[in-house]
This record gives C-alpha cells, sequence and structure tokens, in this order.
C-alpha cells in the first residue's frame, strides 16, 4: 500500500500522509512528520488519534487504518 491515499471530507477537510513539513498536532503536540493528518481551518492540523477524538471524523477509513 503506498502512502498517496487523499480523502477530502469537506472544502477545508482533508486526510493526507504528511512527507515534507515539519508540523506538530494543535491538540496533542505529537510530530506529524511521516504520518497521516487531518487538515482543518485556521491552519490547525492534528493526527487522525484526535481527529476521532475531537469528532472531526468519525472513524479512521479502512485504507490508513494499518498505518494508524
Amino acid at each position: 500500500m503506498s502512502n498517496n491515499f487523499r480523502l477530502r471530507i469537506t472544502n477545508h477537510r482533508k486526510i493526507f500522509f504528511n512527507y515534507t513539513r515539519d508540523i506538530s498536532c494543535f491538540s496533542c503536540g505529537h510530530d506529524l512528520h511521516d504520518s497521516y493528518t487531518v487538515s482543518g481551518n485556521r491552519g490547525k492540523t492534528r493526527c487522525v488519534p484526535c481527529a476521532v477524538k475531537y469528532h472531526i471524523i468519525d472513524e479512521i477509513p479502512e485504507e490508513i487504518k494499518e498505518f494508524v
């Protein structure tokens, strides 16, 4: 499985694999380099577990469950 999975949830929310930017999770502060991230409004980028925890996404997509 490649890391090219992208999912657009709304115009402002996307799930993607971050392999270039040095960013951290807005909620827990976890480093998001080389991991799946959920982007949001106003630069609030979160890790996938925090996005599920704060109900930004309903559940982790099947395509990336083994990577999270």
